[in-house]
């Protein structure tokens, strides 16, 4: 493979990105537009789990259960019901992009396409509280709960449990995806299926014997006294819950005919994930009884291992199995996001190009995934030892990521209604390209609003949760100021070149990847 080709540049374009100017955004008619990543590795099965697995079923189902009940109370899957509304409404946008520009950079090519370059990078600059930095506290808290179960279960106490799992955690996955897409994506489908099948049962369980009030309809209960803030928070980390929807996207050159799989397997996810985390909750709800729910909510243990512990006493180990699964499969799905985002910023010279060196037998974006490890290294350790395992899951995973990608998902929703009144005016939908994105815009900013001081004013999160938008904000203001930076030092061609992912190029990318 010659040096265009392992870098993922073309080579006609003459020269790599980051000398390209602005001119060269959008390639010639007739122009080929090449990848370096290996192109028709993954079918709908695979993209799908690719997203079903960055949701993480297991995770989702089971770690935020307390955080979630504790603010609706017994009506949490009525918060998860909402939450899938919004979150269609979501996918909605990305299904109106990836049909017209499917590439690496997800998010990045969108909003650089359809806004600017500088709004693109903002919008990757944000990302980074998403995916690339989810990883480490997710290794660090399955360790932490392993630890605990051990020490419950067998008198063995190893405290130390969650950094081991850190360092040997990053570097497996690391492992599997310099290896190959393939490789990854086979791992996730066995993972992501085994720990779906568990948590069912688990569910299934909790109606088979159910707490005081028995199985109960009363979930769904808007009827119930809802503490509004308190509910407004619950649907927002029920849209946490459910992101990684959007997780094909970035996979998307390595798709077969990505215009229809990528828009299929974000719709499918979303839907089949919806209904498992619904049923889910509902089950262990019931287990532990709609009219005891504070014992839910101050279980000492994850509500889904007290019930498996009661119930499922010869195999309880079966939890921690599935929570191993998710924890692995949903690592390895967030590291292709972010090791996609890299190499399309990479690619388009608003990062070194180094970040588009592909390797030439793998094709994978070596230098990317050894950035993606050593990101998952520094969160899970630092915020680790700074606020402990369990605390800094729910602050970084629970909170500044769900506020991190909530920018995101806001910047996409402008940009698909400018796309779509713009150069795909032909295609205009009032539904799709208007009200989707503006009722899923203004619910995600009313929920945050009122679900953080000084709006908030019954159930606000305790500190350090409450600093989550601080944080957020802090970051996206330091993106502005590089941004301003550059542009006071007259070095912004690196970020003209922003928009020149693939995707600008949409006949040629055919001729490519294939096309409808």
């Amino acid at each position: 493979m010659d040096e265009q080709a392992s870098t993922g540049m073309p080579d006609e374009a003459g020269g790599d990105a980051g000398q390209r100017g602005p001119a060269a955004a959008a390639p010639a008619p007739g122009e080929v537009i090449k990848t370096g990543l290996r192109q028709n590795s993954l079918g709908l099965v695979g993209a799908t789990m690719q997203a079903i697995t960055h949701i993480a079923p297991a995770i989702a189902a089971l770690f935020f259960t307390q955080f979630i009940v504790s603010l609706a109370g017994i009506t949490a899957p009525l918060a998860y019901v909402v939450g899938i509304i919004v979150v269609l409404m979501l996918g909605n946008t990305l299904v109106q992009f990836s049909k017209h520009l499917p590439s690496a950079g997800g998010y990045y090519t969108y909003v650089s396409r359809a806004l600017s370059p500088r709004a693109g990078f903002i919008t990757s600059w944000m990302y980074v509280l998403y995916s690339p930095l989810s990883g480490g506290p997710i290794y660090g808290f399955f360790g932490f709960i392993l630890a605990g179960q051990l020490k419950a279960h067998y008198g063995v106490d190893v405290p130390w449990l969650w950094w081991v799992c850190i360092l040997v955690g990053a570097p497996t996955v690391a492992f599997l995806q310099y290896h190959g897409i393939q490789i990854s994506t086979r791992t996730i489908v066995v993972l992501g299926i085994a720990e779906m099948v568990i948590v069912l049962a688990l569910a299934i369980t909790g109606f088979a014997n159910p707490g005081p009030g028995g199985v109960s309809l009363s979930v769904f209960n808007f009827g119930n006294k809802l503490a509004l803030s308190g509910f407004a928070l619950a649907v927002v980390l029920s849209v946490q819950g459910l992101t990684g929807w959007e997780a094909a996207a970035p996979l998307a050159e390595e798709t077969r005919n990505p215009r229809q799989n990528v828009p299929r397997s974000v719709m499918i996810s979303i839907i089949l994930l919806g209904c498992f985390l619904v049923f889910t909750f509902w089950g262990v709800i019931i287990g532990f009884g709609v009219k005891a729910v504070n014992s839910l909510i101050n279980s000492p243990v994850l509500p889904g291992l007290a019930i498996a512990d009661k119930h499922w006493s010869a195999v309880w180990w079966l939890v921690m199995a599935a929570f191993l699964s998710s924890t692995v499969a949903v690592c390895i799905a967030t590291a292709n996001v972010g090791t996609r985002m890299w190499y399309g910023m990479g690619r388009s010279g608003s990062f070194p190009k180094a970040f588009a060196r592909v390797h030439p037998a793998h094709q994978t974006p070596v230098t990317a995934i050894l950035a993606q490890m050593c990101l998952a290294l520094g969160s899970g350790l630092i915020f680790g030892a700074w606020f402990g395992a369990d605390v800094s899951f729910f602050f970084i995973d629970g909170l500044i990521l769900v506020l991190g990608v909530g920018f995101v998902y806001v910047i996409a929703n402008i940009g698909v209604m400018r796309y779509y009144l713009g150069e795909r005016r032909a295609e205009f939908n009032v539904l799709k390209h208007i009200l989707f994105p503006v009722i899923s815009t203004g619910v995600l900013l009313y929920a945050v609003a009122i679900s953080f001081q000084p709006f908030c004013t019954t159930t606000c999160p305790a500190s350090p949760y409450n600093w989550a938008p601080v944080v957020d904000g802090s970051w996206l203001v330091l993106g502005i100021l590089v941004l301003a930076y550059y542009r006071s030092r007259g070095r912004e061609q690196w970020i003209a070149n922003a928009g020149s992912a693939l995707g600008e190029g949409e006949e040629e990318y055919e001729k490519v990847v294939g096309g409808p």
